[in-house]
């Protein structure tokens, strides 16, 4: 049987869809469902339901799905093997990350891990959702992805930072001299507030103040956020992870009372991590551990 066959269908399934699945893999679209009819018949099962909405798994199809991904994971696996005892180092890694961790972390991350391992490539997706990050690791969509602690039980995650709300002011601002920003301050400045679902936390906690403050701008750019404060045009709150994107002349400020998130990477519990994907969480882990102690 042949490992193509198995990596089509764990595609269609990952992707929800036999074109996006050929699309990835360079194939036809009715290439790559002849191979899964052809595994169909083989084992005189139905795998997957087609409609016109896309696939989904068939009982069967969702029973067998980690002894074929844990086939496709011990092939990859001999492949890296194989090719380290050459000197050489490939496959895929695919991660998820949310809007900060991919501005702030993952270029300097990619360009130190290929440096070492230049014959390993990845695929990124990003996601404002920390639950659909979650979702993508636990149904194989992603090898690992960067997550907000807590997370559910069934995930293995190593906690990488703290990183906490401040207030991000113009550098003329009254209060920029100041050791703290106070919280109930908030509620009388002029507002450059990212738009709703862009970021939990910053929702979350503007939801929770017991007075609003005075939204003058709303957008859905960090960077035209801190271009706006810059310009005195208000003031925002924002993570402390994007203050190392220091190309702009504002003001960052703690707050008072901490408001904070747990910044993990997270993989399966008890999924057959690659060799490639090891290499690079361990590295996710020694490298934002040197940025912590800078």
């Amino acid at each position: 049987m042949s490992l193509q066959k198995y990596t089509a269908f764990l595609k269609t399934v990952e992707l929800g869809s036999l074109s996006l699945a050929a699309e990835q893999m360079g194939y036809t679209q009715p290439a790559v469902s002849r191979m899964i009819q052809d595994l169909e018949r083989e084992w005189g099962m139905e795998l997957l339901h087609r409609s016109r909405a896309g696939v989904e798994l068939s009982s069967v199809g969702q029973h067998l799905l980690p002894l074929i991904r844990s086939i496709v994971a011990d092939c990859e696996e001999l492949e890296f093997a194989i090719n380290e005892l050459h000197g050489l180092h490939t496959g895929l890694i695919r991660v998820g990350t949310f809007t900060s961790v991919a501005n702030m972390w993952i270029p300097s991350l990619l360009v130190s891990f290929q440096k070492l391992y230049p014959g390993i490539e990845f695929t990124l997706m990003n996601s404002e959702n920390y639950s659909e990050i979650e979702d993508w690791i636990q149904h194989g969509k992603i090898d690992c992805g960067f997550v907000n602690l807590p997370t559910v039980t069934d995930l293995q995650v190593r906690f990488l930072k703290r990183d906490t709300l401040v207030a991000v002011l113009p550098p003329d601002h009254p209060m920029a001299e100041s050791p703290v920003f106070p919280i109930a301050q908030l509620q009388d400045e002029l507002f450059i507030k990212l738009k709703e679902d862009t970021d939990n936390e910053l929702s979350h906690f503007l939801s929770n103040l017991a007075r609003q403050p005075k939204v003058r701008y709303e957008v859905n750019s960090d960077h035209m956020i801190l271009s706006m404060v810059e310009s005195g045009l208000g003031i925002s709150v924002m993570h402390s992870l994007l203050a190392d994107m220091n190309r702009y002349n504002v003001v960052w400020k703690r707050f008072d009372l901490q408001q904070h998130r747990d910044i993990g990477i997270a993989t399966a519990k008890h999924a057959k991590l690659s060799s490639a994907v090891k290499l690079f969480v361990a590295h996710v882990e020694a490298q934002i551990g040197l940025l912590a102690v800078q």
